[in-house]
């Protein structure tokens, strides 16, 4: 039996580990079903075709599906109306640019696609995700945010970041991908880290457009360089980090507050986009899939439900950034560092408490896990505008985690629940500086969250992490 192939191409192969042997036992099977075609390049009219592609149920098992692809307009590149790829793009005008990578197939008599390489079969599952999310987008309300098709970069070149990484930049809308050489699932294929990266265009776009904050998502000036773009960064309003005074460990004000709100802005992204990789795949490690060293801070799994009751309160925060800068004796880059790395911890913590509020939504109110994760990731795309306008207006005041809260109660379908509420409660009282304040649960024709004297007016303490255990910066990791 002959096999009929697409001509393949591929100039940067180090973008993908050779791991397609784990799958080379089922394709050869199927294959083997029938007569391949000798018409490879066919599609059907409405641009759908049948692809052998790695996919995940949605509690995150993965297995070889027969998927279908909608909207594609020239296999060999795999582009259409929901993808289109460029192998080691640079950036020119703001806008990727660079060749496509070339695919390989092989088609059975049934019309049926075969990925006969490692590339093809990430491309497709790329695809096939981006098709997916953009169902889910629609669903969830916010079609008409994101621009299809979606810009994909293979093969990137990244200075600093040599492999095993997938980014999102903002300027170019598009999302990166730089070679992965581990073992483990490929990024390209991990579902859950897709729709991380989907979200960030979200908070983005919904979030961001005119934040000064924006510049600390990712530092694109080392990407316009590894990319060999020329551009004049003088001209473009780059990230500008405020002078600050010393006395002992004190920064002044204005200091205190743009590495506060830069590092809760960038947890924000973060944490939310982790919950979005689970509310996708159904699986609270999935980051660990590809990634297994960031399985202790990222998954957000947790042992025990008082693990995922608090956030950081502001004067906790505050602090840090205080005492990063006694640490770092006042070097704006290390300091920025400490910033970005917090961030991590920050987000795992708005992740969990999401995922375990989540998880008591699903109970108390007798509805599958799935559908719990998209009405409250339905409720968080509600939060975001809010977010935007509540960080554009404020001034010299800071955003807390108890006003997180409270917007995403404000935006909750209908009323909550008693174990809803409980839990919210308890994250409130403990993730606020107030201490002459607690939080407490009403049922006033449906539970409402109030807040009351705290006559006892004892100290509470809320869980802190020394800075000595607060994680080292990996600038490999940047999801």
């Amino acid at each position: 039996m002959g096999l009929a192939a697409l001509q393949f191409i591929v100039r940067r192969e180090e973008f993908v580990k050779p791991v397609f042997a784990r799958f080379i036992a089922a394709f050869l099977a199927a294959i083997a079903l029938g007569a391949c075609s000798s018409e490879p390049n066919a599609v059907d009219h409405d641009g759908s075709i049948r692809v052998l592609t790695p996919s995940s149920d949605s509690e995150g098992k993965y297995t070889l599906q027969m998927l279908t692809l909608q909207g594609v307009t020239d296999l060999q590149k795999m582009a259409g109306q929901f993808a289109r790829f460029f192998l080691s793009p640079r950036i020119l005008n703001n806008h990727l640019d660079g060749p496509a990578p070339q695919t390989r197939f092989v088609r059975n008599q049934e019309g049926e696609y075969f990925p006969a390489n490692e590339m093809t079969q990430q491309l497709s599952t790329v695809y096939y995700h981006m098709q997916k999310l953009a169902t889910i987008d629609k669903e969830l309300g916010v079609g008409d945010v994101n621009h299809w098709p979606r810009d994909v970069g293979v093969a990137v070149r990244i200075k600093g970041v040599k492999s095993n990484n997938a980014f999102y930049d903002g300027v170019t809308d598009s999302m990166l991908f730089v070679p992965y050489t581990r073992d483990e699932m490929p990024i390209a294929i991990n579902g859950g880290i897709l729709a991380h990266e989907h979200f960030h265009s979200l908070f983005f776009k919904i979030v961001m457009p005119d934040s000064p904050y924006r510049g600390g998502i990712h530092d694109r000036s080392e990407f316009l360089k590894a990319t060999g773009v020329v551009e004049e960064l003088s001209q473009r309003k780059e990230l500008d980090i405020l002078p600050f005074d010393r006395d002992d460990i004190k920064i002044d004000k204005d200091s205190l507050h743009f590495y506060y709100h830069l590092a809760l802005m960038r947890g924000l992204n973060e944490g939310l986009a982790d919950f979005w990789g689970w509310m996708y795949s159904g699986d609270p490690d999935f980051i660990a899939q590809s990634l297994p060293s960031e399985k202790g801070r990222r998954s957000l799994r947790v042992d025990e439900e008082t693990s995922a009751n608090f956030l950081s309160s502001t004067e906790s925060l505050q602090r840090s950034i205080k005492q990063a800068f006694a640490l770092e004796n006042e070097d704006r880059a290390n300091v920025r560092n400490f910033v970005i790395g917090h961030a991590y911890s920050l987000a795992a913590q708005y992740s969990r408490v999401l995922k375990r509020f989540t998880d008591i939504y699903s109970k108390e109110r007798g509805i599958d896990n799935l559908e719990a994760r998209k009405e409250i990731a339905k409720t968080i795309l509600d939060m975001l505008p809010q977010m935007h306008t509540d960080f554009a207006e404020i001034g010299e005041s800071y955003y807390s985690p108890v006003l997180f809260l409270e917007r995403f109660v404000a935006k909750l379908n209908g009323d909550l629940r008693e174990q809803e509420c409980a839990f919210l409660t308890q994250v409130m009282s403990n993730s606020s500086e107030e201490l002459e304040i607690k939080f407490t649960c009403k049922n006033e024709s449906g539970w409402k969250i109030r807040k009351e004297k705290n006559v006892k007016e004892t100290p509470k303490s809320s869980p802190q992490l020394p800075v000595d255990a607060l994680p080292a910066v990996k600038k490999d990791v940047a999801l």
